[in-house]
């Protein structure tokens, strides 16, 4: 039971390492331009990796707030796969004509004002960077782990939000290398203090 709790632990605190490598990975093949393909393939990636780091993060807020953390926990997961259907539709780009780099392939955007069909692609994926925002203003009220990595939680929703909303290929990097920063500095609180993930119902450390 020690060995499967143990096991457990590792996956997730892999997850915490694999999710944003492999965001940052697939955002640098996106600004070169030149791997419409295969760049978000790493981002559909990531966000498999990224649903079990949303399950943590509110295991760690569960023990301050039950509430706070379902709320933040569902904006992360519908934020995951409000990414991951957005993908498929960038690779598109591969076989048609786009305008410019940063948009739809011309066969989506043709659709985009159809019977409010952007309301359903936008707005899920824009839950992703708000849940961190909520997660890093939570992890700051409720003094989770450390007030350093409640305040880069919360910019990392910033930074998310300005270099994809926002089509800013700078922030979008620097926003990928500092979630991988932020994540693993939050494996190695976890591994530090020894907090309990899997087998103890409240988290002590």
């Amino acid at each position: 039971m020690k060995n499967s709790n143990q096991l457990k632990k590792n996956v997730l605190l892999i997850c915490l390492f694999t999710a944003p490598l492999l965001q940052l990975i697939g955002d640098a093949l996106w600004i070169t331009h030149n791997y419409a393909y295969s760049w978000n393939i790493w981002r559909e990636a990531s966000c498999i990796f990224f649903v079990p780091v949303g399950f943590l993060l509110a295991r760690l807020l569960e023990r301050k707030s039950f509430i706070w953390a379902m709320i933040a926990c569902a904006l992360f997961v519908t934020g995951c796969f409000g990414v991951a259907t957005m993908m498929p539709l960038f690779r598109l780009g591969a076989f048609y004509p786009i305008h410019e780099a940063h948009e739809f392939p011309e066969i989506v955007t043709t659709v985009l004002d159809k019977k409010l069909f952007a309301v359903t692609l936008f707005p899920l994926g824009l839950c992703f960077p708000l849940s961190l925002v909520v997660f890093g203003i939570c992890f700051l009220r409720y003094k989770i782990l450390s007030r350093l990595i409640g305040v880069s939680i919360f910019i990392n929703g910033i930074l998310f939000w300005l270099g994809n909303a926002g089509e800013m290929d700078k922030i979008l990097i620097v926003g990928d290398a500092f979630l991988l920063i932020t994540l693993c500095y939050v494996g190695y609180s976890i591994y530090n203090r020894r907090i309990k993930l899997v087998t103890s119902p409240q988290l002590s450390s």
